[in-house]
């Protein structure tokens, strides 16, 4: 009852979307289908299949699921060194894996890839698709351009307007008239009939080497997934279920490997195509399911005839589309470490693989945030020096040294360091509470050694200056400096760097002396005090 109620609520405008985007997704269908090296056909069940499955099984209501650019590009590489029969296996292990994770909970772990690297691999994948279209640009430059344009500039005249069934119609209209092309640079004919199971030899091929296919399409399919649900909360104003989103894309995409057809992911352009026509439920991904059967029943012959350098032209400009031009320069202009994790994941996208420019990407990202924050805690106070004497740089490290903090902070300073010759490190704001902390000053101090350079430590607790003292970081000679405070620890700098070993040794007398009068004071206070509480 409460289902039923549920789909009543939402039906009119799932009926209006369901149709808009079926519209949107046959030409990506068709042209996904093609380059991948399954065909059209497979591209369109693929389609149908994932659209069905995975609006009736995962967690984002308004989602639309099919093929994707991104998945296609990795699909045609695993064509190329599995053939189909090996490719039709890794998808159906790549289902099978996102079922596994969406039943170990696993989706929340997905969703912590940086932005960079997302905003790089979405580039990569960009200018994948682009250059694999040159073989279909070749069948006809004209053709393929003038789709090219048409897929760039209407979106610029209404972006409502089914841009890629638009340009699909022209170009083949276009052929019809002025550039006639042979039967094998068309589409060709799209079979009405019942699929039947394609299920392969796995013990005939490398399980190990399927296996791994498999996972790459299992992350990348989540991955796109959650980001394209991510999408759609926003829009909508709801909450998906990543764990039941990747379950329901891997049931879908079991299902559709096991007939050869493409798998799919969430789709955020179609998914964004849909919830602005209105789509809400998960009725609207059935519906444009649905819808495509209908258009492939009445205009299957017409589809035969699209040239294929229409498709290669929709392509391109949906690859050029996709790369993320303002997001990349707005990621790089705020950070250039940002810049640094877009341009590798970029480039080993396109040169080595997915898997592999994520994996690179995320732990370029993470060793970023890590120097960041060691950047954080770490504070520069500019030391006046004369021409005339050793260079001298004097820093502040503040918060709590946990040990990836504290290799941080390391690396840092070796490079903040560079030219220094004598470094101050105040340590009254730090939090040195156990011995790895100990430990961490004394490899600053070591690593800074390696460079020459003299480390003056600074505003150390007693606690901290007896734990680096048997350890033998400090050696007991400049105790009124280690736990002075930061000006006497500068000017005892200044008389080092100025070869002033007079000057430098009344500074640590001067320090005692007021340490010494400071224990005075404190042993007569808490005598005097003492004898009041006694005579009281």
């Amino acid at each position: 009852m409460f289902i039923q109620k549920e789909i009543l609520s939402t039906l009119k405008g799932d009926i209006i979307g369901g149709i808009s985007v079926a519209f949107v997704a046959l030409p990506l269908a068709l042209s996904f289908g093609v380059l991948s090296g399954a065909g059209a056909a497979a591209g369109v069940y693929g389609a149908i299949c994932t659209g069905i499955l995975a609006s009736m099984f995962g967690g984002t209501k308004a989602q639309i699921s099919g093929p994707t650019g991104a998945m296609t590009v990795v699909l045609v590489s695993m064509a190329d060194k599995y053939g189909l029969e090996g490719l039709v296996a890794s998808m159906i292990l790549a289902g099978i894996f996102e079922i596994i994770m969406g039943l170990l909970k696993l989706g929340k772990y997905i969703r912590l890839i940086p932005k960079p690297v997302m905003v790089g691999f979405t580039n990569g994948i960009g200018m994948l698709i682009f250059i694999n279209q040159f073989k279909y640009f070749n069948m006809s430059p004209i053709l393929c351009t003038l789709s090219i344009i048409l897929m760039l500039i209407l979106p610029m005249i209404n972006k409502k307007l089914p841009y890629a069934i638009i340009t699909v119609i022209v170009g083949t209209v276009v052929s019809k008239i002025w550039l006639p092309m042979p039967e094998a640079y068309v589409v060709g004919q799209i079979p009405l009939a019942l699929p039947s199971l394609q299920i392969p030899n796995f013990f005939a091929m490398n399980i190990m080497d399927l296996c791994q296919a498999g996972l790459t399409l299992a992350l990348l399919g989540a991955i796109e997934s959650l980001l394209s649900a991510l999408v759609v909360d926003e829009m909508t104003s709801t909450k998906h279920d990543s764990d039941r989103e990747i379950l329901g894309q891997g049931i879908a995409n079991t299902v559709a490997a096991c007939f050869g057809f493409l798998i799919g992911t969430g789709a955020i352009a179609r998914s964004v195509v849909n919830v602005n026509a209105g789509g809400r439920g998960r009725m609207s991904g059935i519906i444009h399911a649905l819808v495509l059967i209908l258009l492939i029943a009445v205009f299957g012959d017409l589809a035969a005839g699209i040239p294929l350098a229409v498709l290669g032209g929709v392509l391109m400009g949906t690859a050029l589309r996709m790369i993320e031009y303002g997001e990349s320069y707005r990621l790089a202009r705020a950070s250039k470490e940002a810049f640094v994790v877009i341009a590798i994941t970029t480039v080993l996208t396109v040169v080595v693989d997915l898997t592999f420019a994520v994996a690179i990407g995320t732990m370029v990202s993470a060793l970023a945030m890590l120097f960041s924050v060691a950047n954080g805690y770490l504070e520069e106070y500019p030391v006046p020096c004369s021409a005339n004497q050793k260079y001298i740089k004097s820093f502040s490290i503040q918060g709590q040294m946990f040990f990836l903090v504290s290799e941080s902070i390391i690396s840092s300073l070796e490079v903040k360091c560079k030219g220094a010759d004598i470094v101050v490190l105040n340590m009254s704001h730090a939090q040195v509470v156990d011995i790895t902390g100990i430990i961490t000053l004394g490899k600053i101090k070591d690593s800074l050694a390696l460079q020459g350079v003299r480390t003056i430590f600074t505003g150390l607790s007693e606690a901290a200056y007896k734990k680096m003292l048997a350890l033998g970081i400090v050696d007991g000679s400049e105790e009124a400096i280690n736990c002075g405070d930061k000006l006497e620890a500068v000017a005892y700098a200044q008389a080092l760097a100025h070869n002033d070993e007079w000057g430098a040794h009344w500074i640590i007398y001067e320090q005692l002396q007021m340490n010494d009068e400071h224990r005075i004071a404190e042993i007569t206070e808490e005598g005097l005090l003492f004898n009041e509480n006694t005579i009281g």
